[in-house]
This record gives structure tokens, sequence and C-alpha cells, in this order.
């Protein structure tokens, strides 16, 4: 099959765009990992989060969240304690590790933190903590921690 010269140029500028943007999008995956290395949490954090949504490696992703909340993140702290509670059942390692997790984020003002510390108190069938932290998201405008204190409360 023959292919005109203006056609061969066009597909050889093609693949060069297309392999140059991959060879970008990896030294910026890089450069994620170097500056989280150098305790950046936010790109700890975005590292986390494509390890988490891209890769689906919720292993390595929980790595960055931690780093990512050690690092003063809370949005990592928020994510982390949510795939180890996934991996937890109440009274376990990972719901204990969870627990101080959002403990750290809601303190901080994380609302989604504070509803997750609600269900980890109702899983352990702690009824008036969970009230409590329920009531603390919705004081911060999470509209499920209401529905669930409105619901407890009855």
């Amino acid at each position: 099959m023959k292919y005109p010269i203006k056609a061969l140029v066009i597909m050889a500028f093609f693949t060069l765009c297309v392999s140059g943007a991959s060879a970008q999008k990896k030294s910026l995956d890089e450069k994620m990992e170097d500056l989280c290395s150098q305790g950046n949490a936010t790109a700890c954090f975005k590292v986390g989060e494509r390890q988490r949504t891209v890769e689906r490696n919720t292993k390595e992703a929980l790595v960055y969240y931690i780093k990512a909340c050690d690092g003063g993140y809370m949005t990592g702290c928020t994510n982390g304690g949510i795939l180890l509670a996934m991996k937890g059942t109440p009274y376990s390692k990972n719901f204990k590790q969870a627990r101080k997790m959002f403990d750290k984020a809601c303190e901080a003002g994380e609302d989604q933190s504070c509803f997750n510390l609600g269900t980890l108190n109702y899983k352990e069938g702690r009824q008036k903590k969970a009230i409590k932290y329920y009531k603390k998201a919705c004081d911060m405008g999470n509209q499920g921690g209401c529905a669930k204190e409105k619901r407890l409360r009855r």
C-alpha cells in the first residue's frame, strides 16, 4: 500500500505529538512524587488521588493520603480514613486509624470527616457519640449529617 508523502508526514507528526504528551505526563507524575517526598502535602494528596482513581491502587493511594494528612492536608485525612474504614470492621486496627484521621480533619473543619466519625461511632454501637458528630457535620453544612442526626434522635 502506497501512502502519499503528505499522509506520512501527518502520521509522523501525530506520533511525535502523542509520544511527547505521554513523556510530558510522566514527568508531571514524577514531579508530583518528588514534591511529595520533599514534604509537599498537596502533591502527596494529588498522587494519592491519581493512584486511587486512575491506577485503581487503593493500597498505594492510602500511603499518599497518610503522607498528605500528616502534612496537614485535611482532605487527605478524610480520604485515607475512608479507605481504612472500608477495609476494617468495628473496633479493628483500621477503624482506630481511620478514627484518628477523621478526628484530625473534623477538628480542622472538614464536615465529611465529622460525618464519617458519626458513622464509625454508629457502627460501633455508640449512638450518643454518633449523634454528636452528625450534629457537628450538620452545623458545618453537611445535609447528610443533619438527616442522620434527626433520624437518630427519634
